[in-house]
């Protein structure tokens, strides 16, 4: 081939001469030239030819004392030996060393010529067989380095699916593209789906220990285009002053559906080389990740929060199935459910169980001479007042207009019960101050126990509403309880 160099070694420079000017300039090839060894070992290891015509016996070194020395040194270059005195020793020895033709004074050119062409191409021969395993090499580390960052894109997308909180999952995916790229600063934009306004939502710098979340309007041009166009987009100085200026960004965008919902942003410093394809690459395919991941992210938080109203409407509307809307008390329908549970556990534990109804004393009086929102007032207050008076096992429900029932359990003593009742007398009597009013009511209450009085929840309701009226007409301001003449099997107050 044509600009090939080969290295003539002689001490007679008539065979160089010839060499040179006859044979191999004519044949396009460069020559160097050396008349004794160790001008031919200098030359062999700064010129690097590619093949040498080497004489045998030379002054400083002869032929084989060369070879050796390029052997040492670790050099191996297609050898032609010429020699006008050989041997079959010499020839062995010579051979060993690497030299592929062997030719004694005088020679033939046509014989020279084709071993100098057979030596080329053994020569370049092996330079393509190097060329290629290098290049194969090559290619063999590349892959296992995609291999390794396709192994670590993996379990880092992996990690990033299992986050459903959504500042968390940005933080993640920010950190997880500082990692992946080796970027000096990576951030995250997102589309407001209400606004469509384009935010920074996470970023971190190089001097960042952690993730910042913030969530300002974008100001970069360039980063909206990404968004709007869809494609990957190159960024000088994406956020002068967030950190030290000088950098080159790769930004691509986070598409769900072939919609982009934000854009992912990794900076380096311009004097650290342009961003590689292969960061463009592992960017766009964890971005891949990323978009689907915000968007689960995105349903999970819209069914968490339509679950949370829905439980609040379930809520509100047990709220209203069982509960008075002007005091938050239990109503009638709460208050026969504890009933029936309180008297199926006092018959199975042999237990009394206390049924007090009581009617605030003149309140049509409040409500017509001070109205009816001072009275709506002062139910509330008493129902406070009530709750407060009570073991957290009793109820207290208001049965409608200025009625309430009460329920006690683990009644032990019929007097128990009338103590409670003198107790919510002496607990009403205390003046009740609303707004600018200081009111001064009383009550009349009326209980029945079982299972003394009544077997059932509903016979026991309307025996303490007798009893509660015969304490109104014995003069207000008291109780009376509800009794059974077991004589003459008829009923009477007392």
């Amino acid at each position: 081939m044509a600009g090939e160099s080969i290295l003539i070694v002689d001490d007679d420079p008539r065979n160089v001469e010839f060499l040179r000017d006859s044979l191999l300039d004519p044949g396009g090839y460069t020559t160097l030239c050396a008349t004794d060894g160790e001008e031919a070992l200098h030359l062999a290891l700064t010129q690097e030819p590619d093949l040498i015509l080497l004489d045998l016996q030379m002054p400083k070194m002869d032929g084989l004392e060369v070879l050796e020395a390029l052997k040492k040194g670790g050099r191996e270059v297609p050898t032609i030996l010429i020699t006008a005195h050989g041997s079959e020793s010499i020839a062995v020895q010579a051979f060993r060393l690497g030299v592929r033709d062997y030719f004694q004074k005088p020679f033939r050119a046509t014989e020279i010529m084709q071993a100098v062409d057979r030596s080329l191409v053994e020569a370049r021969l092996r330079r393509e067989k190097e060329r290629l395993t290098e290049k194969v090499q090559q290619i063999n580390r590349q892959l296992q380095q995609r291999l390794e960052e396709l192994g670590i894109l993996y379990n880092i997308t992996k990690s990033v699916a299992s986050v459903l909180d959504l500042d968390s999952l940005l933080r993640r995916i920010v950190e997880a593209t500082t990692f992946v790229t080796g970027a000096e600063e990576a951030s995250l934009f997102l589309v407001d789906e209400q606004t469509q306004e384009v935010h920074l939502r996470a970023i971190q710098g190089s001097e960042d220990r952690e993730v910042r979340r913030t969530k300002t309007e974008a100001d970069d041009a360039v980063v909206r285009q990404v968004v709007t166009t869809g494609q990957v987009g190159i960024i000088k100085n994406p956020h002068p002053g967030a950190i030290e200026p000088g950098l080159m960004t790769v930004a691509v965008p986070l598409k769900v559906r072939e919609k982009a919902i934000g854009a992912l942003c990794a900076c380096r410093k311009e004097n650290s080389g342009p961003i590689a394809d292969n960061d463009r690459y592992l960017l766009s395919a964890l971005a891949d990740h990323a978009a689907i991941a915000i968007e689960n992210a995105r349903l999970y938080e819209a069914t968490q929060l339509k679950l949370a109203q829905r439980k609040e409407s379930e809520e509100a509307i047990r709220q209203l199935a069982y509960h008075d809307p002007l005091t938050g008390l239990p109503n009638r329908m709460l208050f026969d459910d504890r009933l029936g549970v309180a008297l199926a556990r006092a018959r199975r534990y042999q237990q009394r169980v206390a049924v007090l109804l009581l009617d605030l004393d003149r309140f049509k009086e409040v409500n017509d001479s001070l109205g009816h929102s001072v009275g709506d007032q002062l139910l509330r207050a008493v129902g406070k007042r009530l709750v407060a008076l009570l073991r957290a096992s009793d109820s207290v429900c208001r049965m409608g207009g200025d009625e309430f029932l009460l329920l006690l359990t683990e009644i032990e003593r019929v007097e128990h019960a009338s103590r409670a009742a003198e107790r919510i007398l002496d607990i009403i009597r205390v003046p009740i101050g609303l707004d600018e009013h200081s009111l001064h009511v009383t009550t009349s209450i009326g209980f029945a126990l079982y299972p003394d009085d009544g077997q059932d929840g509903d016979t026991l309701v309307e025996r303490a509403d007798a009893a509660m009226y015969r304490a109104k007409d014995a003069g207000r301001d008291n109780w009376k309880r509800y009794a059974m003449d077991s004589l003459d099997d008829t009923s009477r107050l007392s």
